[in-house]
């Protein structure tokens, strides 16, 4: 489910995601997710590269492809062929046709949405298509006549996946109808005690979205990545867990 948050006068949409961890491994086995959550995993796939780059290196989570992109920003229009520009490049074409939630509107242009035109004959046959000429199926004559359309509902609920189920999407973000009963099952071979799992739910913005973009690219446990930061509990303290190969410590 979305919902709004206004801070500083700016609306930002944030999604709910149930995460169910294992406590002693530390790691988001799955979550259980809505329509709104997978709609935005999957138009991640309609990003072009150069978005993708221009919007990580803004939120400084890019490597080399930063530089790549800075590269291409900073040379001159007089080096290119003709037939190319930068713009192309550096902030191509969404595929999507509204803005979505999961990552702020001014990501790149979207497209100029297409006007649908529906046909009639001039009998006005309870018969119409979207192809203009076409014959009438009832009197055979050309459909050639504009039909006016007021207060048009949308046939389609938008977005990419249906509303009517749940999902359930793995730490490798993974993504299967299904709701929280299949995810458990899924992960029964694993699980010797299931009081060693908790519920967390988390709000999911634009930030987060970006973190899991970068994540993915890097991790197969995205979610554990973005929602629990690795550390260790000390007399109290939090300490963080430390990254790449331990040098053992002397022994005598």
């Amino acid at each position: 489910m979305a919902t709004a948050t206004t801070t500083s006068n700016t609306e930002t949409t944030k999604v709910k995601l149930k995460l169910i961890i294992d406590k002693r491994a530390n790691k988001v086995l799955f979550a259980e997710a809505e329509k709104d959550f997978v709609d935005i995993l999957f138009n991640l796939l309609y990003m072009p590269f150069g978005t993708v780059t221009r919007l990580l290196r803004d939120a400084g989570m890019v490597g080399c492809t930063g530089n790549l992109y800075q590269s291409l920003e900073n040379l001159s229009e007089a080096l290119l062929i003709t037939n190319h520009s930068k713009v192309e490049l550096l902030k191509p074409l969404l595929k999507w046709d509204k803005p979505s939630v999961l990552l702020q509107p001014q990501a790149c242009p979207p497209p100029v949405p297409v006007e649908r035109k529906l046909y009639n004959c001039g009998n006005n046959h309870r018969h119409v298509t979207n192809q203009a000429n076409k014959p009438c199926p009832q009197c055979y004559t050309s459909q050639c006549y504009e039909v006016r359309q007021s207060n048009m509902v949308s046939e389609s609920e938008g977005g990419i996946v249906k509303k009517s189920i749940a999902y359930t999407v793995t730490d490798d973000l993974s993504v299967t109808p299904g709701s929280m009963i299949l995810g458990i099952g899924l992960f029964q071979g694993n699980i010797k005690d299931t009081g060693a799992l908790k519920e967390k739910v988390v709000d999911i913005g634009p930030d987060e979205i970006l973190e899991l973009l970068n994540a993915s690219m890097q991790t197969n446990e995205a979610l554990t990545t973005v929602f629990l930061p690795r550390e260790e509990k000390v007399s109290g303290m939090k300490i963080m867990a430390p990254v790449g190969p331990q040098i053992p410590a002397p022994s005598g």
